[in-house]
């Protein structure tokens, strides 16, 4: 995880958490520096930080020859009534979060250890010799495990993201260790299915542990945290570029949205840089650099007395300037997205098909029908996937799918790349019709399997375009559809 502002914060608040917990209590050690650095993903620099403002809050002391001792005195009725209040405020969030693991990830951990090398297998048996004392790290530690041979670092962001969201918490109570115990647990199994190359078995163990934490903070939530959530509870959030320094893409992806979407149309001149520091309420600096990167994109040129005026989507292409490095890295970027989409998409389609009435489908299928009209093949999985989040049953679910979707415009760069728009409907008409006959039918298995293929495809193609631009880090992305479908 990079160094940054945020993540000092997030490393801060749980290990705080742990000391108003009761997990450290007075007098007790932290682990070092080093060692949190480690087992959270994050660097020295950060967790040292972290360290840094326990030390300026008097929650710890802090010493070279004896490190840090939490200084700070919770009694035991103290521990509870934080304990209480930090999940009752996050109540919904949790569950809904851990209703939403399976669909979104168990997938995802299935193809990622069956395409994991041999080291990821060593690194895993080392990590059955920890023990507990480790725990909840050690999940962490499996968690990246299981996910790095799909070579997506967009993923890991959102799975650390999850875990200090959900597990951190959860595992810091001595209690709940009993879900991650170690020797009895699936981990072992885990470990043996993969040696054995036994991946049906692997998948049912996968699928079983997702459910057995969901079911795990059903309980959690029933039987432990009597206090009442709060008119106002925190809820659970991820945006792919959060950090202070990466406000500008944030800008540079909604003014892209805009153009595409014909706010601005092609011709026009975008606000001035000053004019859309007001409005957007950023640095006319952080501004500039959004305009670059949508220059670089081909969205727009910039003139000197003249402004910024929007390129005709059509020149994109021809305008794009592949070599900058920060384009690069939106476009992986996007690509990364949608293997996230390949890995998750027919599961979250089929729970969010069958959580919909009879009418609800109908309208669906409705909309699909009218969009096969507009004879734009090329938007065909956007617009699929935007149907799917909009009506996921799950918040989480439609947190992380909105975030995803909004990587799609990444490649209006690439417009110049890809077939012509009758070559694109050609392609995209067979799935229109598999999939408006499938909702027709309440066949929901099948439009979800005819999803998964859409976006398998969409991401075969998107990865050979970036690589025949020379795109550093996308060789790393798994795209084989044998280890994906």
């Amino acid at each position: 995880m990079e160094n940054s502002t945020e993540l000092r914060s997030v490393v801060y608040n749980i290990l705080l958490d742990q000391i108003q917990f009761g997990t450290y209590r007075r007098g007790e050690k932290l682990p070092t520096i080093e060692e949190t650095g480690a087992r959270l993903c994050v660097s020295i620099d950060t967790a040292r930080a972290a360290y840094l403002r326990l030390k300026e809050k008097g929650y710890i002391s802090l010493s070279k020859n004896v490190g840090a001792t939490v200084k700070i005195n919770y009694g035991p009725q103290e521990s509870e009534q934080f304990i209480q209040t930090f999940f009752s405020r996050r109540k919904h969030a949790m569950l809904d979060l851990g209703r939403s693991m399976r669909p979104l990830f168990a997938n995802a951990q299935w193809v990622g250890l069956k395409s994991a090398p041999a080291e990821t297998l060593r690194a895993m048996e080392a990590l059955l010799k920890e023990g507990r004392a480790a725990a909840p790290y050690a999940m962490l530690k499996h968690l990246n495990q299981k996910y790095g041979g799909l070579g997506n670092s967009l993923l890991m962001r959102l799975v650390w993201q999850t875990f200090m969201f959900l597990h951190g918490p959860f595992f810091s109570l001595e209690e709940n260790l009993q879900y991650f115990d170690q020797s009895a647990d699936y981990l072992p199994e885990v470990l043996t299915l993969c040696q054995n190359r036994d991946w049906s078995a692997l998948r049912t163990a996968l699928e079983r542990s997702t459910e057995k934490l969901s079911l795990a903070l059903v309980r959690f939530y029933d039987s432990r945290i009597t206090a009442l959530p709060p008119e106002q509870e925190e809820a659970f959030a991820w945006s792919s570029y959060k950090k202070s320094r990466q406000l500008c893409y944030s800008l540079a992806m909604d003014l892209l949205i805009s153009i595409s979407r014909g706010e601005y149309p092609a011709g026009s001149l975008l606000p001035s840089q000053e004019e859309l520091a007001g409005q957007k309420g950023v640095s006319v600096s952080t501004v500039r650099r959004s305009l670059e990167l949508l220059g670089s994109v081909g969205a727009i040129r910039s003139a000197k007395y003249v402004g910024t005026r929007v390129l005709p989507f059509d020149q994109a292409t021809e305008n794009s300037d592949f070599t900058k490095p920060v384009l690069q890295r939106r476009l992986l970027d996007m690509a990364e997205s949608l293997q996230i989409f390949a890995l998750s998409c027919k599961d979250v389609s089929l729970l969010t098909l069958s959580s919909l009435d009879a009418g609800s489908v109908a309208a669906l299928c409705g909309e699909l029908k009218a969009r096969k009209q507009w004879r734009r093949g090329d938007i065909l999985s956007y617009f699929v996937l935007d149907l799917i989040t909009r009506h996921a049953p799950c918040q989480a679910i439609r947190t992380v799918y909105s975030e995803l979707l909004r990587q799609f415009f990444w490649g209006y760069a690439l417009h110049g790349l890809l077939e012509s728009p009758e070559a694109l409907n050609a392609i995209s008409d067979p799935y229109f019709d598999a999939l408006i006959a499938a909702l027709e039918g309440a066949d929901y298995p099948r439009f979800s399997a005819k999803l998964e293929e859409l976006m398998l495809h969409e991401l075969r193609r998107t990865v050979n375009s970036l690589s025949s631009l020379g795109v550093p880090g996308v060789e790393h992305l798994l795209v084989s559809s044998d280890s994906i479908t």
